[in-house]
Order: C-alpha cells, then structure tokens, then sequence
C-alpha cells in the first residue's frame, strides 16, 4: 500500500471533555430518565483517537487497561451503529489514547461516542449532517448528541434538546479529578425529587454567559445533584470544602461527579493554584480553557 493510499484510509480526531456549568433537574420521565435542564460546555482536555478501515469488523485498543475493549464499550457501539444503519460493508481498527479520566462527569465516554460518529462519517465519506449524526448520536446515549457540534450549548429533555449559547470570553478552569469513579446511573437511582424545592432558572445563567466576566458567571455555577452526590461519597465534601480555601469566581462539580471545576479569573491565576492543588496529593489536576 503506498503511503497516499494509507493516508487516505486513517483520520485522527480529538474528542475533548465537558463541564456542567449549570444542571437543574426537572423531573422523572415515563421512560425512566430525568427531565433536565444543563449548559454544557466542552473543554480543552480532549481524548485522541485513530481509526483505521480495515475489511470488516471493529476492533478497539486503549491505553487505559481499566476500559473494556469488547462491543458495549460506547466507541464500539457508535462505529457499529454507523456500520449498520448506512450499510457500509468495511470495517475498522480504532485506537483509542484516554487523557480525560473516566467516572469523573466530564462525558469523556460519550465524547469518544460521538468523535467516532463523525470520523467514520468523513472516512467513509457517508454524507451525514450534523443533524442526522445528532439522532444517530441519541440512540446511543443522553450526553452524546450535545458532542456533535460541541463548544457550549444548553441541553433538555434528557439531554438531547440542544441550543448553542454564545459565550463572550474566554474561560479559564481548574480541574481536579480525586481519583473517585462515579457511576451515573447510581447517582440518578440515589436521587430524591424534591418539587417543593424553587427550581434554578436557567436564563439568569444565559445572561451571565453573553454579557458578564468570570466573576460574575462564577456566583451563578449551580449543580442540583451535588447534594446527592456528596451523601453518596461523603469524602467529596472534604474535597470540596479544601477547594474552597482558594480564590475561585466560582466552584462546582461536573454532571454526576466526582471532577471539581473551579473558574479561575485568568490562566495566571488558574496555574497558581493548580501547583498548590497538586502539592495536596488529593489527585489529578488540570488546567483548561472552554472550546
């Protein structure tokens, strides 16, 4: 195989994480899942990933030994989807390089999903638009449509309702992942509605995004789950309350744990606490920017 052939069967993507700046939940739907309201927003921390065509099949390798490698992992899943649902008859070998840690809310899983969507799209020169990649994305999971154009949006019904937000300025975050992996589902199964609760309103937050600083979008960060979350790992508080010690515009936790964010004023600032962060040993810690 000469070297332009080769070139032309392989395509490289980044899938990069998500935050939650903003999560309400609205209520229990008939299908078993929660009616939400979330603004999420991608991040520079990103997966990489290759993919090969092959003759047929899918086949996945990954730096990470703890990500199972068989056909319910979600990288897997997406590429057979696509396979099946365009009756493509080819095949490919997906290597998968995790940097975003997993269980940590920061949608790395559903990332690699919808990555693997749009490259086998572009490789097999498919044809898709991004709203057919976003139903194809749905089928396959709640987070995962929101990965198909990225960069910030607001999300509802259980996720799949997406609407682009415009955002002003940069966004400077510390992340640290304490090395506690979090299943969702047990969050969600943890999760007692309260409706005599006053719901969040969403639009102050959307204001805040257009026409404020870091300072004021950070007073308004909101996770309605964090209280179930900590009674269910009661050591994230400690986490939590050791965090607060530094001067962040605003301090929360992504989606259903267990990565802290804080919003920093600049990059200076977030580089600063993130060499006292790492000192503490309480796990990793990263320095990002929105997407």
């Amino acid at each position: 195989m000469n070297k332009n052939n080769h070139k032309k069967n392989t395509i490289s993507l980044k899938a990069p994480a998500k935050i939650n700046l903003f999560l309400e939940i609205l209520g229990k739907r008939d299908d078993g899942y929660h009616e939400i309201e979330t603004i999420m927003q991608e991040i520079d921390l990103a997966d990489n990933l290759q993919f090969e065509e092959i003759q047929e099949g899918v086949k996945l390798e990954c730096n990470d030994k703890s990500i199972p490698l068989n056909q319910d992992n979600l990288v897997c899943k997406a590429a057979n989807l696509i396979l099946k649902e365009c009756g493509i008859k080819k095949g490919v070998s997906i290597n998968l390089e995790k940097k975003i840690p997993v269980g940590a809310g920061l949608g790395g899983g559903s990332s690699d999903a919808a990555t693997t969507l749009k490259a086998l799209n572009s490789l097999w020169g498919v044809g898709l638009n991004d709203g057919e990649l976003m139903e194809l994305a749905a089928k396959l999971g709640s987070d995962i449509p929101f990965f198909i154009k990225g960069k910030t949006s607001i999300c509802s019904g259980r996720g799949e309702k997406i609407s682009p937000v415009e955002v002003r300025n940069k966004m400077n975050y510390l992340i640290l992942f304490p090395r506690v992996h979090i299943s969702t589902e047990t969050i969600y199964k943890n999760l007692k509605i309260d409706l005599t609760k006053k719901r969040k309103d969403v639009s102050f937050f959307l204001d805040a995004l257009k026409y404020s600083e870091s300072v004021g979008i950070g007073k308004l960060l909101f996770n309605r789950l964090e209280e179930v979350i900590f009674a269910t790992y009661p050591d994230l508080l400690q986490v939590k309350h050791s965090l607060e010690f530094f001067d962040f515009c605003g301090l929360s936790i992504s989606g259903s744990g267990s990565a802290f964010f804080g919003l920093c004023k600049d990059r200076h600032q977030a580089e600063a606490i993130k060499s006292k962060v790492e000192l503490s040993g309480t796990g990793n810690v990263f320095v990002v920017t929105n997407v």
